[in-house]
């Protein structure tokens, strides 16, 4: 090390180095958080499109699916007050469990988690906040006769 210091190439080097250094760091930080950014997002996706094939058979997101789904997403880090859960057609997300969507009929569900993550903050807060939620949708035919 001495002899990088007391050489002046090797001292440009070294400083070269020191300035370049954040840059890499703040790279690596970036590709990580992004990358667990995109794992929220597909854990959301696939517990939702889980629920929604259970509620496509059944014609309806019944008091048990619902409660299931947001019972799921919770465990997985998904605080249930911050979640936004909109079933359409009314029928199909209403709480009455004998009513539901008829065969044929689409039956979507939009989830948004209104928590920005982290990855919002690594951008320089670039964008509006809502753009960071991790959010899905899903839609299907119902299958009840």
């Amino acid at each position: 090390m001495r002899k990088y210091i007391n050489n002046e190439k090797g001292a440009f080097e070294i400083i070269t180095f020191l300035v370049v250094l954040p840059f890499i760091i703040y790279f690596i930080v970036y590709i990580v958080i992004g990358g667990l950014f995109l794992i929220e997002k597909n854990e959301l996706t696939t517990i939702v499109n889980k629920k929604l094939d259970q509620a496509i058979v059944v014609g309806q997101f019944t008091v048990d699916i619902k409660t299931e789904l947001i019972q799921e997403l919770d465990t997985k880090g998904f605080k249930q007050e911050k979640l936004e859960i909109t079933i359409t057609p009314a029928v199909a997300g209403d709480n009455d469990n004998n009513t539901y969507a008829t065969r044929g009929q689409e039956i979507s569900v939009k989830v948004i988690y209104k928590k920005a993550h982290t990855f919002y903050y690594i951008n320089g807060k670039l964008g509006t906040e809502n753009t960071f939620y991790p959010k899905t949708k899903g839609a299907g035919m119902s299958e009840k006769w």
